[in-house]
């Protein structure tokens, strides 16, 4: 039940950060009835309902930290979540987002748009801590408070800590919307440093997010093993770090298949018509 002393950890998907990956995951980790996602999970947060979140466990979308925050915070929503998130180097994400989303007529090179207005300056500053945090100190504060921030160039360390954080186990079986063999364009010096300028905060974001990470799983393994010396049973350990220290994994068997329809949509119908 989703109250303001237990939100509701809610992943924020900035696009072309592994968040794809990620939902496939929490597909085969958790029931269909525990999971909230995208136009279900906003439609409760745009009208300031916790009711509509009381069934999940956890929530999915590509619903944003400005959304959450700034659009209803007279009726506490930042009270009824919890946001996490993932992150992934600037560059490699913008790469990505350049090659899959940005329309090449408009845009026939990635100077052309990183130049222009469309560029988006701190994306994933913005998506995941929302638009009002500007400073240094507030986006190490903000960064620090989320109780999940994983890093996608390290997916596999980030669903052990997330196994870990949140006891259940999640594992990534497969490599859903992963392309084989695809070919890296190389940034030009004069890309780099446009990017660098535009995108100062967001470089540093991810740098801290990157320190913290390592710093958080290395407390997580040291509070492992001393599980591990009591005799403690952890179902939810990964296999990864099951291995890692000498371990037995259990046999992990996915809730359901995750190209299927997966996430449950419990909105009264006042919630769909003001969404």
């Amino acid at each position: 039940s989703v109250t303001p002393d237990s939100p509701l950890p809610v992943y924020l998907h900035a696009l072309k950060t592994g968040g794809s990956s990620f939902s496939i995951a929490l597909a085969q980790s958790f029931e269909t009835n525990e999971i909230m996602e995208n136009s279900c999970l906003s439609s409760s947060v745009q009208v300031g309902d916790a009711k509509n979140l009381d069934t999940a466990i956890i929530g999915f979308g590509h619903i944003g930290a400005r959304q959450i925050f700034a659009y209803h915070s007279s009726a506490n929503v930042s009270h009824m979540v919890s946001p996490i998130t993932m992150v992934r180097d600037v560059f490699s994400q913008r790469a990505s987002f350049f090659n899959q989303k940005v329309n090449k007529n408009i845009f026939p090179a990635p100077i052309d748009w990183i130049k222009s207005g469309a560029y988006n300056i701190n994306y994933q500053l913005h998506h995941a801590l929302a638009h009002h945090i500007n400073s240094s100190k507030e986006i190490t504060e903000a960064l620090c408070g989320m109780e999940f921030v994983g890093i996608n160039e390290k997916m596999e360390d980030s669903l052990c800590l997330f196994s870990y954080k949140f006891q259940r186990r999640a594992e990534l079986l497969d490599s859903y919307r992963v392309e084989k063999d695809r070919k890296r364009r190389e940034w030009t010096a004069e890309e780099i440093e446009v990017v660098k300028s535009k995108s100062h905060d967001e470089i540093q974001m991810v740098k801290f997010a990157n320190d913290m990470f390592d710093v958080r799983v290395e407390a997580a393994k040291a509070d492992i093993r001393k599980r591990i010396h009591v005799g403690q049973q952890m179902n939810w350990l990964c296999s990864k770090w099951a291995e890692e220290m000498n371990q037995r994994s259990e046999e992990f068997h996915p809730k359901i298949n995750a190209k299927k329809e997966r996430f449950m949509c419990n909105i009264d119908s006042k919630a769909r018509d003001l969404w």
